[in-house]
């Protein structure tokens, strides 16, 4: 076994623990009322902000996935996914109640910036978009009772396009502070350009702060769409370590991202039109031959090097996002049923 998922392995267990012993983010909160909900505390709510935020900064990064039990007959685990970056993660907005956080990639061997995910925290939210597979997200209602001192955790592709959400409250016991959920994604980059045996990720989501950064856990199984004898492929964990560092000359990602964060910014705004909750989002996996990703970094690469203003970005965005949405009631919806994006 991998050392450090072994040491994730037992930091599961003490996890489970506390959350019997705080009665899992219960602790900070008594009923209200008659309403049968939770009355959460100012001081709660702002512990739960400070964990959020804590999640900024810069950081190298340690990824490892690691499939761990084949349940359908003649599967063969793959081999363990293991990966370093280095990578600084924005506060790109603070409202109180919402946080948007934006990781960006340095490359350590060619110097390359890229911009990677993005993580938007909502507390208490009304509605989330929920990955259904085929590259479908659909509007679902969040009501009082799990929304009640409860985050949504949202989180986007490279090109802010979605990927998934989840909702799940703070656990603060201590010098533990943890957050989990569970969630439908899409494949990862590291699996969909190399397989296509299956659509979906069923994942358990879990976020917990360090005493040198913070930790992404997850528990995955990977599911067939459609298939109802032998749906589950195989179990997979996985282990995100960020670790602040000091090291690392971040000032030409820190250059990219105010060259750039108004051109993003709009992009945000483009696609938040198109998740008003009243639409199913779905998108081609590429139009042109192209995904969608190149077109938004080729535009974003304009932008930088000043060769784009702001009118011409907007109106080539809109075409291109107009490219890839599907009518989910026109025929061009089944056309496109395939494809891991």
């Amino acid at each position: 076994m991998l050392p450090i998922i072994q040491t994730r392995l037992s930091l599961i267990l003490t996890l489970t623990l506390l959350c019997s012993i705080s009665a899992c983010a219960s602790s900070n909160a008594h009923m209200h009322g008659n309403s049968g909900l939770p009355e959460i505390s100012a001081a709660t709510f702002e512990k739960d902000r400070q964990s959020i935020l804590a999640m900024s900064g810069e950081y190298t990064v340690d990824f490892q996935f690691r499939e761990t039990v084949s349940l359908q007959d003649g599967y063969q685990l793959t081999t363990p996914y293991l990966s370093a970056a280095t990578e600084i993660v924005e506060v790109i907005e603070d409202t109180g109640k919402r946080i948007d956080m934006q990781h960006i990639l340095l490359l350590k061997d060619n110097g390359r910036i890229v911009k990677h995910w993005r993580q938007t925290w909502i507390y208490e939210p009304t509605m989330v978009y929920e990955f259904k597979g085929h590259n479908t997200w659909t509007p679902r209602h969040v009501g009082a009772q799990e929304r009640r001192g409860a985050w949504a955790q949202i989180v986007y592709q490279v090109d802010d396009s979605p990927r998934y959400s989840g909702v799940g409250r703070w656990v603060h016991h201590g010098n533990l502070s943890s957050w989990e959920s569970d969630t439908w994604r899409p494949l990862p980059r590291r699996e969909y350009t190399k397989r296509n045996d299956y659509q979906v990720l069923l994942a358990r989501n879990r976020h917990t702060l360090t005493p040198t950064g913070w930790v992404h856990e997850q528990d995955n199984h990977k599911l067939i769409l459609g298939e109802e004898t032998n749906p589950i492929i195989s179990r997979e964990v996985g282990l995100n370590v960020y670790t602040k560092t000091s090291e690392v000359d971040f000032s030409p990602v820190h250059t990219y991202w105010k060259g750039t964060k108004a051109y993003w910014a709009d992009v945000r705004e483009a696609w938040s039109k198109l998740m008003n909750g009243e639409r199913t989002l779905k998108l081609k996996a590429s139009w042109q031959d192209k995904k969608l990703f190149m077109y938004l970094f080729e535009l974003a690469k304009e932008v930088n090097e000043q060769k784009a203003n702001r009118e011409t970005w907007k109106e080539k965005l809109s075409e291109i996002l107009e490219g890839f949405v599907v009518d989910v009631d026109g025929p061009e919806a089944k056309a496109t049923a395939e494809g891991n994006y």
